[in-house]
Formats: C-alpha cells, structure tokens, sequence
C-alpha cells in the first residue's frame, strides 16, 4: 500500500466512530449466525518452536503492505542503504545492486521500475540490474514523493505534488502528460470501459475521482465525495459512500446509514444506483475498518475504533434498507477476511476462524499478546502479534507449525512463492521455507 494512500484511509476510518444509542441498538436485533461447536486443537495453545530462517536482510521498511511480492526470476527485490538490491530468493545472495535505487513501484516480466529521490523514473533489467531507460518525471518533486502502476501495458507515474504522466514501458518515451491534476493521497484505480480512473484527496477527508482519457490524459469527469473504492462490477465502479460529517458540530447527532454503497458510471463518473443499509439515529462516531463485496455479499466491519472495536456484519446486495444484516459479533473482534471462505476474529488473546459456509469454527489457541493482524494463504494462516511475533498454523486444524521472532514494530504482508515464506517488517525482511503441509 502507498504511504499517501494509507494515511488516507486511515483519516477515514478514525474520522467516523460508533454511536453508542444508534449503533448497538440495532445490532442487537440482528440475525447472528449459530456455528457449530468449536474445534479446538491440540496444540493451539502449545508454544510453537523458532522456525529456522534461510536468511533475514534489513531493509528501508517501505512498502509493506504491496499486494504483489517482490519476486520475479528467482530474485527478491528490496531496498537498504540507498540502493535496490536484487537476492537470491532460496540463500539471500545479493545478486546486483544500483546506487541510489528505490523499492520497485513495479515487477513486471524481466523489468524493475523505480523512482529516484530527485523523481526520475527509471528501468532496470530485472535480471542482471541494467539501466535500460531513465525518464524526467512531471512537476515539481517533493517529500511527499511520487508513484507508478502499469494499467493495460501503459505506465502511470503520479506526482503526489501534482500531476501524472503515462510512459511506454519499453523505451521510457512519455505518451502524455497532464500537470493539472492534483494527486496528494493518490490511487490509480485502473481502466474501465476505456476510462482510466485515479483518485486523490480533497482535504483529507473527502475523495476525489477523476475519469481520464488513457490515450491523452485529458480529464473526462470528475466526482467528489466520501468515498472508497470496493470493486468493478457488471459495467459499473462499486465505491462505499461513508457519511460527510466535515459539517457535523461536534456532540450533535447526525442520522444516516450504517452502510451506503453506490454505482458510478466509468463513462461519467455519474452514480447510477445507490443502496442504504441500516438506518441508525447517529453515525457522528461511525467508524468502519473493513469492507469487501463477495459474490451477492456486502461484509463490513464496523465498530468503535476509539474502543478499538471492528465487528463483521454481511448484507445481501440488493436487500431492503431495514433488513437485519447477518452478524457475526459473537465471535469476537474482526480480525480479517473472507479470505479464503474464513473469516477471524479475536476473544482477548485467542484467535478465532470461522468457515462462512458451514460456520464451523476452528481456534488458534490463545497467543502470549493480543493478535495485531491475520492473513490466510493457501493451507495457512499466517499470525502476527502485537509483541512482533509472527506465527503460521494450519488453517484446518489450529497447529503451529513454527514462530518467527521479528522484534518489529510493525509487520506487513506475508507472501508465499516457489515453497517459500517472504515477511516484510519494519526491520526487515525473513525468509523461510514453507511446511510440507502448507506448500
């Protein structure tokens, strides 16, 4: 995830917190899901043992939580020391390494795409670490930096000072450019329907969409408001509408919905359709964390976030604005997912996962600290603690098949490629190879 993009929706969620008389009055009659008995291993509270590492490498600790891993031909990607290294994935071998390189914005077949700290974009083989093209980014640079996306074989740099500009991938010659654009706390969307759509912030708060001609850069429509971005569906984007509360005195209530989403035309920007969930007397203090679109499937998790609560709740698409969502709030704090049919939730220091199809629960055991995050990967489910402890279990059956201490502040995403374990944390990356049972 970029920075910019990270502390925007970090400003979203915290800016919308619970209502205690609006919220909690109607959860209480909503329809709550009965499992079955839960499942407990044998060894879920055993302490698992230290997992051995194939290697560790400090790193600048950007990038954490990038969806892609940073693997391609073998070689791990990272930066430290103001260079991009490039390491054998299986001993962590430094295979090349370029003065004054960043962490990729982009891996894409045998090229590594980066920025400079002066703004330039630059491609490297990814390979053997050759500079084949270096490009003058748009606008002026700054701290707050830039990125890049490939979109349909075209690559998009953003200027978070202002500004993007579109390059052929190939030879670094720019395509276009439009230097109108502001782009602080910037997203590239993606292209639909032939429009390219990005986003940026207004004021920290409220979201900025712009639909963009790919062949030009030049502005079709832009559409303003609360929103997130969720999904593209049957010809329309899917954004979550949060309430506008930038007007709201504070200590007064103000109605509205637990849950808005809408339709934009890609075309126009233009909502098409919009559907509220749950009307609620204060949403002054609403705050959600999650929210996915599954099949017929609206999950969110929404809660008091001052009290550090996220509680699961799934709509059908589609239903009246009154109906009772299906709640799962008696399995704890949400935690993560659907993710591979599994949702998880915390009780104190145990962690629960629950299979939404038979709603079958599986517990993890109780942990030393609280659980800080959850991810599901294939057969696993990989844990990291508020200790900085990292832990991967059986996703079936709760045992532990090994810890990875990290003393980090902060651990980002796992990744799985080629039979081994890849973590990103603030100190650094560790590397593993994976159970038998989890490969």
């Amino acid at each position: 995830m970029k920075k910019t993009a990270y502390i925007l929706n970090a400003l979203l969620a915290t800016s919308l917190l619970t209502a205690v008389d609006g919220l909690y009055g109607h959860i209480a009659a909503a329809d709550s899901v009965h499992g079955n008995t839960s499942s407990v291993s044998a060894e879920a509270d055993t302490k698992a043992p230290a997992l051995k590492l194939l290697w560790q490498a400090q790193t600048n600790g950007s990038r954490l939580y990038d969806k892609q891993a940073p693997v391609t031909n073998g070689l791990v990607y990272y930066a430290a020391s103001g260079k991009l290294m490039a390491a054998d994935l299986e001993t962590g071998k430094v295979k090349w390494s370029i003065p004054g390189g960043q962490y990729p914005e982009v891996i894409a077949d045998n090229s590594v795409f980066y920025i400079t700290s002066g703004g330039n974009l630059v491609r490297a083989d990814a390979r053997n670490g050759k500079i084949t093209w270096k490009a003058k980014g748009i606008g002026t640079f700054s701290e707050a930096g830039a990125h890049a996306g490939l979109v349909n074989g075209t690559l998009i740099y953003f200027n978070e000072n202002g500004g993007l500009a579109a390059y052929n991938p190939s030879n670094g010659k720019k395509k276009w450019e439009n230097t109108a654009l502001p782009m602080y706390a910037s997203s590239l969307i993606g292209q639909y329907d032939g429009v390219l759509i990005v986003s940026s912030t207004v004021d920290n708060y409220r979201t900025q969409f712009f639909g963009l001609d790919p062949a030009t850069g030049k502005q079709r429509w832009r559409t303003e408001g609360v929103y997130s971005f969720l999904a593209y569906r049957n010809g329309q984007l899917v954004m979550r509408r949060l309430p506008n509360l930038s007007t709201v005195t504070g200590g007064v209530a103000a109605s509205g919905y637990l849950v808005t989403w809408v339709q934009l035309s890609p075309r126009t920007g233009k909502v098409t359709k919009t559907e509220n969930y749950t009307p609620l007397h204060d949403v002054s203090q609403l705050g959600n964390s999650y929210t996915s679109i599954k099949g017929p499937y609206l999950y969110t998790a929404d809660g008091n976030l001052e009290k550090n609560e996220a509680f699961l709740r799934r709509y059908t698409l589609g239903q009246d604005s009154n109906a009772k969502p299906v709640s799962y709030e008696q399995y704890g704090k949400w935690l993560a997912g659907p993710e591979n049919g599994m949702a998880f939730f915390s009780q104190g220091t145990e962690l629960i996962g629950v299979k939404l199809g038979t709603l079958s629960k599986v517990s993890y055991g109780r942990f030393p600290t609280p659980v800080a995050r959850v991810q599901a990967i294939g057969r696993g489910v990989f844990v990291s603690l508020n200790n900085g402890d990292f832990y991967l279990i059986d996703a079936a059956t709760g045992k532990r098949f090994g810890r990875i201490s990290t003393k980090a502040t902060e651990i980002g995403n796992a990744y799985t490629v080629n039979g081994t374990l890849l973590v990103q944390t603030s100190k650094g990356l560790f590397v593993s190879i994976l159970p038998r049972s989890l490969k």
